[in-house]
């Protein structure tokens, strides 16, 4: 059985770019690609007046026509690849989350319609994150795939950066791409410890720490890297604040792939931290965000 890659479409720039995102991974992974459009019917004037079935049938066949005129740009592109429309009524963001329960990647644009001007992200993006237990890709960014690059943020000391990149490594076989595991020294965070080991007569060298980061970043692409030995990788350690560095990373790369903690309790979603966060609104790529924990 096929998996599945599902995308919200409303005509808006920012979906029709997300759709050109989704084909492009429904198509290297030969995935089916479900097109998702979400509508609401019209309230009453009058209450306690129920919207008329005519009426009804009305806005159901204009969904389906824009989800239909979603697939028909996509099967022209991609003409082999399984597209399949789909309109529902309700909330956005829950229509897309209940679209394929056994989706394996949610693709949502930066923003849509009801966007002000000037938003970096829209609130239908962010509840997508919030309540998603699949990866999702904000696609952010103009081109589709040109620089064969694919960035993983790799925190070392976070168990999760696993799935980052396992992701990573999956989609870069995709593509026929090259890794780039990006770990980001935070300079605040550098100096506490750096007081905290001199404190301790444990004080090491910039250089020593530097050699212990790599280290450690190697041993986890390694990992990594064994089941797709044809991926060819790099890994990088810089200083600064991680944000502003993976926005920098982002301008030549395809894709930059980030994790966020799952949700406690047994609830969908993830909690999104303050470097995604940065990621999502200002990114030059799309961006995956991997859930785990």
């Amino acid at each position: 059985m096929n998996s599945t890659v599902v995308v919200g479409y409303d005509q808006s720039a920012p979906s029709e770019h997300a759709l050109l995102v989704a084909a492009r991974e429904a198509s290297l992974r030969q995935a089916v690609l479900t097109v998702v459009h979400a509508y609401h019917y019209a309230r009453p004037t009058t209450p306690m007046v129920f919207t008329p079935p005519v009426l009804q049938e009305v806005y159901d066949k204009t969904a389906m026509d824009i989800a239909e005129e979603g697939v028909e740009r996509i099967r022209a592109r991609y003409p082999d690849l399984d597209v399949r429309p789909k309109a529902e009524a309700g909330p956005t963001a829950h229509v897309l989350l209940t679209a394929d329960r056994d989706a394996r990647l949610l693709v949502v644009g930066n923003r849509g319609r009801g966007g002000f001007a000037g938003l970096l992200l829209g609130s239908v993006s962010m509840r997508v994150l919030g309540g998603a237990s699949c990866p999702v890709i904000v696609a952010r960014g103009a081109a589709v795939g040109t620089y064969d690059r694919v960035v993983a943020a790799v925190d070392v000391d976070d168990p999760g950066c696993a799935d980052v990149l396992g992701f990573a490594f999956d989609d870069a076989a995709h593509r026929n791409a090259a890794v780039v595991a990006f770990h980001v020294r935070d300079d605040e965070e550098r100096w506490v410890m750096e007081q905290n080991l001199e404190a301790a007569g444990l004080m090491k060298s910039s250089d020593e720490v530097a050699a212990d980061l790599d280290e450690r970043l190697s041993a986890l692409v390694s990992r990594a890297q064994a089941r797709h030995p044809d991926v060819e990788s790099s890994r990088w350690i810089a200083a600064g604040a991680a944000g502003r560095r993976l926005i920098e990373e982002s301008e030549a790369a395809d894709l930059v792939v980030v994790g966020a903690h799952r949700r406690h309790g047994g609830q969908a979603g993830m909690r999104i931290g303050p470097v995604t966060t940065t990621l999502l609104h200002h990114a030059r790529c799309p961006v995956a965000v991997v859930p785990h924990g």
